[in-house]
């Protein structure tokens, strides 16, 4: 089990020089005893006497093992987890917010769009830790806030999207959920990415499921929020005059946009993800993250959510010990 618990650092190999240092302790005596051998005689190992042969050993043996574990503490020996330093690793959210002119209807108040945005701020005040990005949509999509940890910045930008900010008309779900897929960075197999999709559910190209078996391939899981009422609701525009008129369709009729719940249903379904319906529910994207998306922190293994415990003060203080013993010998023997 030392594999599960115990840090092998790529510093290991710093031991590598314990056998050298060995051998250059093992040969500086040896050279010794030869040059006293030329000064004195053959009786250099009578006069210099067992003791005297003992306490340089001790010396040498005190020095190796001090060595080898100054060595092993710039190695830093960890094991066990650190518990000041427990690191949960966060969730990567791509909201994709259907801002198509039908997303103007007010069955919501102020309507559809600004009670999103109401609710993705809700989220961004509870994903704290994580990373959110942001893709707005409606005849194409484009990604507006890449993944970032910075919720201030995204909440100040979600402010400002709407229908001006995608040039093309019309609800392309497809192009959304393909413009997600691009954000996530698609390294860890939808083990902490997910994708939210905010819209009334009006996939007027029709490619919505297939861009979600796209996401299902890649294990990442769509959650959908559908905004607006099954009765409908007029589509209400600022009229040149500053007043307010209706959208109408070619033949001059109002336009009612009405909540497409079983598509976004299908399309969640198709990911094993959650459809959920903003008029039931006080705050849906909070209740998603909480239920179905932060637990997705705890699928990442162990190994990577915590920080080993750093024991390299311990070799470090009982090379200072032997160091210290060492240092005490040789000035005994001088001082003699």
């Amino acid at each position: 089990m030392i594999g599960e618990h115990v840090m092998l650092p790529p510093a290991l190999g710093l031991l590598a020089l314990v056998p050298l240092v060995w051998w250059v302790l093992h040969n500086s005596e040896g050279a010794r005893g030869r040059r006293l051998e030329r000064l004195i005689g053959p009786r250099t190992r009578a006069l210099a006497g067992n003791a005297s042969t003992r306490r340089r050993r001790l010396r040498h043996g005190l020095s190796l093992a001090g060595f080898t574990l100054a060595v092993l503490a710039v190695v830093q020996p960890a094991w066990g987890v650190d518990p000041d330093k427990v690191q949960a690793r966060g969730v990567d959210v791509v909201v994709c917010l259907d801002v198509s002119r039908s997303m103007l209807a007010q069955d919501l108040a102020p309507d559809r769009l600004g009670r999103a945005h109401d609710e993705i701020r809700a989220l961004t005040r509870r994903a704290q830790g994580d990373r959110i990005g942001l893709v707005a949509f409606a005849g194409d999509a484009r990604l507006m806030i890449p993944l970032t940890r910075d919720m201030d910045s995204v909440d100040d930008l979600v402010e400002g999207i709407d229908p001006s900010c995608v040039g093309l008309g019309g609800t392309n779900i497809g192009a959304a959920l393909e413009q997600a897929l691009s954000a996530l960075e698609g390294g860890d197999r939808g083990h902490h990415e997910t994708i939210l999709l905010i819209s009334d559910g009006e996939d007027l190209e029709g490619e919505g499921l297939a861009a979600a078996a796209a996401c299902a391939e890649r294990n990442i899981t769509v959650h959908t929020l559908g905004l607006g009422s099954t009765l409908g609701s007029k589509i209400a525009l600022t009229a040149e005059d500053g007043g307010e008129t209706f959208l109408k369709d070619r033949a001059g009729n109002d336009v009612v946009s009405v909540l497409d719940a079983s598509g976004l249903r299908a399309i969640a379904e198709a990911t094993g993800g959650e459809y959920v319906d903003l008029s039931r529910v006080r705050r849906p994207l909070v209740e998603l993250y909480e239920s179905r998306i932060l637990p997705m922190a705890g699928k990442v293994g162990r190994g990577d959510r915590s920080v080993r415990k750093n024991h390299f003060q311990w070799p470090l203080v009982l090379a200072f010990f032997l160091f210290l013993g060492e240092f005490a010998i040789s000035e005994r023997r001088v001082r003699r």
